[in-house]
């Protein structure tokens, strides 16, 4: 189809065509908006397309046969190429601001036949601002705190050894504990299983990946009408001075699993939160409306219908009329659906002529 990704012939070509969209992503974006995007990577040589759909084609559409693709220029026969990171650097010489870096750990990973190298488990999501300061809610990502790792925290510490089962050394600190709140910052690696989906796509992520990005991203309380500018959460922020208890045992002691190693000249602490409400971040007042998301590539439609049930609005483009109409206008055929731009398949138009407000 005129105007689809993926069939360049160089990665320079391509990371080139997604850096040019995610120019004009940014130009709609508001300033303290955030983009996250999912790359898979993919080796040189090898076949583009899906072999297994039969003689009549997947879902009754035409067969396509795959093509054997020959190494770009500059890399060898099964090199990685890394298509992530040039993405993401070319992004962040264009003016994006590179946050952070996700891995997303699949423990169900489609298999391979390869010998030669590890089964590929996983993928990148990449978090990328429009601005310096941006718009990011924390407290809608705070997850339960395994215990995992607290020990290894108190490194150094007599607290440490005991917890270890050994004697403490002359040389070694006597520590100070910090009581667990039960909560943490969400980490980098999201381990999240892939979901099957019957409908005529087969480059889908699952639902649990997008939520976390909605939930950062956009506020749930939602944002002025007037100005698009996001509501904030008020947050009580608590320390509380404790007494450290006994840690002498091994490290599935429940009194050592209770805290973890902190500061000295602070003393014993925890810090705890609590939301109390929300508030606007500019001065129009009037009552909040749902945040807006948008996906320039919709496909099957999982980030709009992540939105939705999320209580956001969503705008989705895509090239392929059959993926809109077959597969994301009905998922999210509901009140309230997000917009969908339909395009027909002979259509040559600008990829963003649908948008004439600012998100």
């Amino acid at each position: 189809m005129a105007g689809q990704l993926g069939l360049e012939p160089t990665p320079d070509e391509y990371v080139r065509q997604i850096v040019m969209v995610f120019g004009e992503v940014r130009r709609v974006l508001r300033s303290d908006g955030t983009a996250w995007v999912n790359l898979g990577d993919s080796y040189a040589a090898g076949k583009i397309g899906r072999d297994d759909s039969g003689d009549n084609g997947a879902f009754g559409g035409p067969r396509i046969e795959p093509v054997q693709r020959k190494a770009p220029p500059g890399f060898k026969v099964k090199d990685l190429i890394g298509i992530p990171w040039r993405v993401a650097l070319a992004l962040q010489a264009d003016r994006w601001w590179l946050r952070s870096d996700i891995i997303w750990s699949k423990p169900n990973p489609m298999p391979e036949s390869v010998t030669d190298r590890p089964t590929k488990s996983h993928e990148y999501l990449f978090l990328l601002a429009k601005s310096e300061r941006y718009y990011f809610d924390a407290e809608a990502l705070r997850e339960k705190d395994s215990g995992v790792g607290r020990v290894r925290a108190l490194q150094g510490t007599k607290i440490r050894a005991g917890a270890m089962g050994r004697t403490p050394s002359g040389n070694e600190k006597s520590g100070v504990l910090w009581a667990d709140t039960g909560y943490r910052n969400i980490r980098t690696v999201w381990s999240i299983p892939t979901e099957s989906y019957p409908g005529l796509h087969y480059a889908t992520y699952p639902r649990r990946l997008v939520e976390p990005c909605i939930k950062a991203g956009t506020s749930e309380r939602g944002v002025c009408p007037e100005c698009g500018a996001p509501w904030e959460r008020i947050v009580e922020r608590e320390e509380v001075k404790l007494r450290p208890k006994s840690t002498s045992n091994r490290g599935d002691n429940p009194s050592l699993n209770r805290f973890i190693c902190g500061n000295s000249s602070r003393g014993s602490m925890a810090t705890k939160t609590a939301t109390l409400g929300w508030r606007p971040t500019c001065s129009h007042g009037g009552d909040p409306v749902p945040a807006t998301v948008f996906d320039p590539f919709v496909g099957s439609g999982t980030t709009l219908v992540v939105a939705t049930n999320l209580g956001r609005h969503g705008i989705g483009l895509d090239l392929s009329r059959q993926y809109l109409v077959k597969n994301a206008k009905r998922r999210i055929e509901r009140p309230h659906a997000p917009v969908i731009r339909e395009e027909r398949e002979d259509e040559h138009l600008p990829l963003f002529d649908a948008i004439t407000s600012t998100l």
